[in-house]
């Protein structure tokens, strides 16, 4: 019944199944790349190429600038209006640079002044190449038009160049700048193929003579709302990383990423769903089929996640091969949290946002992220913040915001 209610041949399922082998590639790449660094480079060291990397993301969600939502729900609307949609993607791109340049004074700023940064300067300036390679990446128009199979296929290409000169240069841990250089340069890679083929194959018009202040000052005003909820989400996800390397250094990181990149990977195989259906849902609003994807999706997570949980430590054995206690309960802690956090990021712009709740989405993961830096603050305060400790917010902030969010969908939808 529920193929007869989606045509097989519909944007939506081919959206959807671009955006699963996307996604695939996002995790998968790493996961081959992950177990090597880490017996090559020592917990250690890759625990700093984590927190560096995780320092990276808080300037790609400044780049981003709530783009990959705002973008999507534009383009989505206005598809079919080309001169419309080519002065938006201009004025995009170049509000994006501009957000570049302020980012790399930040971090310029940052290398200067503190010597826990400076003392490192390289890993962090090589891995700040992922965020000029995002900024060159419109996922945001491809997916607004439903046309995600070229973002499949220019990311396993550029990532598959990237990935292979890791196993045969890096070879100590003296090798470890190469890591976050050929990561950057494959970003690089795909956002100059992406911008190329908007052009030569959607006919996207990048005539600068159509910029104006006026209209980069709209399109940031637009976006600001999304850019509050990333940046708030970050808080509570980017964040734990960021934080466990200031009180407790790489080491802990190291134990927290290993079993982190785990839990991502599980988590996102849920995310190709969640935005092959927030542009289909701002354009139909099929409430009903939302419902069947939702209890379908539910049902899944409740079979697969205990299974998980319960062999936490032949998963990561098996990936890793030697691994310390602490990655492996922290992982069975994070396993949890994705029985709360799927459900929620269903309820957020699919249902929510689609619905014309994206104030009321993003108000959810602000009040979560102050919840979640006021427990951090009593943790530092009384001196309880561990690998264990970090990974239990995470928990007890996705609780919260699930809860926000269901209590919205029946106030704002079920009811009205």
């Amino acid at each position: 019944m529920f193929a007869k209610k989606i045509n097989l041949n519909s944007s939506l399922v081919s959206n959807f199944f671009s955006l699963v082998i996307l996604q695939g590639a996002n995790y998968i790449f790493p996961l081959l790349t992950i177990p090597y660094l880490f017996r090559t480079l020592g917990v250690e060291t890759f625990g700093l190429i984590s927190f560096a990397s995780a320092f990276a993301q808080y300037f790609v969600i400044l780049t981003d600038f709530g783009f990959n939502l705002s973008g999507v729900q534009f383009i989505s609307i206005n598809r079919d209006n080309k001169q419309l949609r080519d002065i938006y993607f201009v004025h995009v791109l170049i509000s994006q640079l501009f957000l570049f340049l302020v980012g790399l004074v930040i971090l310029l700023s940052v290398l200067f002044i503190f010597n826990k940064f400076n003392h490192d300067k390289w890993v962090y300036l090589l891995s700040y190449m992922t965020v000029f390679g995002s900024v060159l990446l419109p996922t945001w128009f491809f997916q607004g038009i439903e046309q995600m199979k070229y973002i499949t296929k220019i990311n396993i290409a550029t990532r598959t160049l990237a990935i292979i000169p890791i196993f045969f240069l890096v070879k100590s841990d003296a090798d470890y700048l190469l890591v976050p250089f050929f990561y950057g340069l494959g970003s690089i890679a795909s956002g100059a193929i992406a911008l190329y083929i908007a052009k030569s194959k959607f006919g996207v018009n990048f005539n600068l003579t159509t910029v104006s202040l006026t209209g980069i000052k709209k399109c940031l005003k637009d976006s600001s709302d999304f850019f509050v909820s990333r940046i708030s989400v970050s808080i509570y996800t980017v964040s734990n990383t960021f934080i466990l390397g200031l009180v407790l250094g790489n080491t802990a990181v190291g134990f927290y990423a290993a079993a982190e990149k785990l839990y991502l990977a599980l988590q996102s195989m849920f995310g190709p769903l969640n935005n092959a259906l927030y542009p289909y849902m701002i354009k139909h609003k099929n409430i009903k089929m939302f419902k069947k994807i939702f209890i379908i999706v539910i049902v899944i997570n409740c079979i697969s996640l205990p299974i998980c949980i319960y062999n936490s430590g032949f998963i990561m054995q098996l990936v890793y091969k030697n691994v310390a206690i602490e990655s492996i309960n922290t992982l069975k802690i994070l396993f949890g949290v994705c029985l709360i956090s799927v459900p929620s990021i269903l309820l957020g712009y699919p249902l929510l946002g689609a619905f014309g709740h994206t104030k009321f989405t993003n108000y959810t993961v602000i009040v979560a992220s102050l919840f979640h830096v006021s427990m951090l603050v009593v943790m530092w305060f009384f001196n309880s913040i561990t690998v264990y400790s970090v990974a239990m917010l995470v928990v007890l902030t996705e609780l919260l915001v699930l809860g926000l969010r269901a209590n919205g969908v029946r106030k704002l939808i079920i009811n009205n």
